[in-house]
């Protein structure tokens, strides 16, 4: 069962500003996924981000649809 606690922190978190940062908030949040009803579909838009092949891993770009999926 999610801990109040946790969510609160996850939820004061900042927008992450790079690759490593949205990372480690999608790791944060992994836990959660069963308790969120399309987990998959609202967090795709951060998996695009994170999920670029090593030579592209520099071109971080966070958007509006990431910062939807965030918010």
């Amino acid at each position: 069962k999610p801990n109040g606690d946790k969510i609160k922190a996850i939820v004061d978190l900042p927008t992450p500003k790079t690759l490593k940062e949205a990372n480690e908030f999608l790791g944060k949040i992994n836990w959660y996924r069963k308790f969120i009803p399309n987990f998959a579909r609202i967090a795709a838009p951060l998996h695009k981000v994170t999920n670029k092949t090593k030579p592209h891993r520099h071109e971080f770009k966070w958007g509006p649809d990431q910062q939807q999926s965030f918010d």
